[in-house]
Parts: C-alpha cells; sequence; structure tokens
C-alpha cells in the first residue's frame, strides 16, 4: 500500500512539475522499512550504485547499503560500536594506504552536554550480492571535543586530498566550520579547530565531491553548493555565498551526498506517517 501510494505522488509531483516547467528529480521509493530515521547518505567509492545509511539516535550500530534505486543490498554491522546519535556518513579514500573507508559521525548532540563526539571507521567491504550481512570488527573509533566547547552537529564530510575530517554545527544561524586534522588519532582525544562560520544555520548535511572541487550543504529548507576548486581551502569555499541547488522538500531531509562521479546528488528523509520514505537524484 505504501508503496502504491509512494508511485501516485511522484506521478502528481511530474505532472504538476510538467504543468509548470520545472526539472524535477528522479525518485524512488525505498523499498525497506529498516531505516525509518535516516540521517545521513554517502556513495560507495568500490561498488557501483551503491549507497549508504544509517538510522540516527538509539539505532542500531548498523550501516545499511541501498542500490541507486532505493533497495536494500545489505546490513554492514559495526561491532563494538554504539549508535547513541548517528547523524552522518562519509566515504573517503586514505591519502596513507589508497584504501576506501567509511567514516561516521557519532556528532548529534542536542542539549550540548556531552563531553566528547565520535566518528568511527571501517574498511569499505565489497558488496558481492544482495541481502546480506556483513559483520565488521576491524573498527577505528576517534574521540573528539571541540576547542570551544560540547555543541549540536549533524554534518560531516572528509576532505579528500588532506583527509581531514569537517563537522559543520548546527544550532546557530551561522554554524561553525571545525576540522579535525589528518591523521586523527584512535589513543588520544583529538581537538576540531573552529576555522570560522558559514552564513547558513541549521545545518543537517553535508557532503564533498569525489574530486574536492564541489562541497553540498543542507538545511531543512534547501541545499547549497560551494565552489572549493583545486586551491581554495574548505573554509574560503563555505565563507561564500554558495548556490542554490534544486530541492523536493522532504518531511525531515537530513541527508545529502555526490554521486560517485561528483555530478548529480542524492537526498533521503526520515520517514514520515503522512508520506513514504523517498531517495531522491538530482542531475
Amino acid at each position: 500500500m505504501r508503496k502504491r501510494i509512494a508511485i501516485i505522488a511522484v506521478i502528481i509531483l511530474l505532472v504538476v512539475a510538467a504543468l509548470l516547467g520545472i526539472k524535477v528529480p528522479r525518485s524512488y521509493p525505498l523499498e525497506t522499512n529498516r531505516i525509518p530515521e535516516a540521517s545521513g547518505i554517502a556513495h560507495s567509492l568500490i561498488n557501483d550504485n551503491v549507497l549508504y545509511t544509517h538510522n540516527d539516535s538509539g539505532g542500531e550500530a548498523s550501516v545499511f547499503a541501498i542500490d541507486t534505486q532505493g533497495r536494500l543490498l545489505a546490513e554492514i554491522i559495526i561491532e563494538g560500536a554504539t549508535n547513541r546519535d548517528w547523524e552522518d556518513i562519509a566515504t573517503a579514500i586514505d591519502p596513507s594506504d589508497g584504501k576506501a573507508y567509511i567514516y561516521i559521525g557519532e556528532i548529534g548532540d542536542n542539549g550540548a552536554r556531552y563531553p566528547s563526539v565520535k566518528v568511527y571507521r571501517v574498511m569499505e567491504p565489497t558488496i558481492t550480492k544482495a541481502d546480506i550481512v556483513y559483520h565488521i570488527s576491524s573498527v577505528e573509533s576517534y574521540s573528539i571535543v571541540y576547542e570551544d566547547g560540547p555543541r549540536d552537529a549533524e554534518a560531516l564530510f572528509v576532505e579528500p586530498q588532506s583527509g581531514d575530517i569537517y563537522i559543520l554545527s548546527k544550532r546557530e544561524e551561522q554554524v561553525g566550520i571545525y576540522q579535525v586534522p589528518y591523521p586523527p588519532s584512535t589513543l588520544e582525544v583529538n581537538t576540531a579547530k573552529r576555522l570560522g562560520s558559514m552564513n547558513m544555520g541549521w545545518v543537517t548535511a553535508a557532503d564533498i565531491s569525489p574530486d574536492g572541487k564541489y562541497i553540498l550543504v543542507k538545511n531543512y529548507p534547501g541545499i547549497r553548493r560551494y565552489k572549493k576548486g583545486k586551491r581554495r581551502s574548505v573554509l574560503s569555499a563555505l565563507s561564500g555565498k554558495g548556490k542554490s541547488m534544486p530541492y523536493s522538500l522532504e518531511p525531515q531531509g537530513e541527508a545529502v551526498c555526490f554521486d560517485r562521479k561528483g555530478k548529480g546528488y542524492y537526498t533521503l528523509s526520515e520517514a514520515s506517517q503522512d508520506a513514504p520514505q523517498v531517495l531522491y537524484y538530482y542531475k
């Protein structure tokens, strides 16, 4: 029934958009109920047409692999990890060993009351077939403190050339830009340095293109794209105005990522009683 409603909703959207001359995204109803609180999304670096997502606070310590049409492929159980409040996910090639990794940001802190947050890192698995469960026991855990005190955050990405982790705070009219330099320590607490702020509030997700030239930043009402290029710093790029990008308003959209080529982007929302979850692709 939910799938039928989703298909009808997509058809209505296409008809309205055609009448108004609006370019609409491709829409794929999510064909699983395992990710009702989807809070992050990232593209695979080694598997074609594979995306990673996860639930936020209190969910399983699992990453879910879905294909680019919204079908569940695999559950990746992160052994030894907990999901206090997973809010974003990223993929990146390690500059030292050249291997592909998944970064999971346990960075949510609604009351700014936790002395530290955490990022988990696991090597990206090869997804060989659908409907499979992977158990990953080799897990790196990075404890992080903000240099200016605890705060809530829902956006994380890894700069591909440097390997630095970037976190954008959430609950400010001009959110903070924080950097955890590469390589982060698994033995000592890492300090996230505040580089500056950007003219965007209540940020819920971010991603950087595989070539590092563009950055997407999302809040509830929209998405902006910032041009970094080869020589500009992340701070310089995010300090600019950015370009407003196409976005179909979602019930609670907290996830955005580039596609594997950095040409288009995906969004995914938490589930709603009034609407099914839909994976959108913009190109």
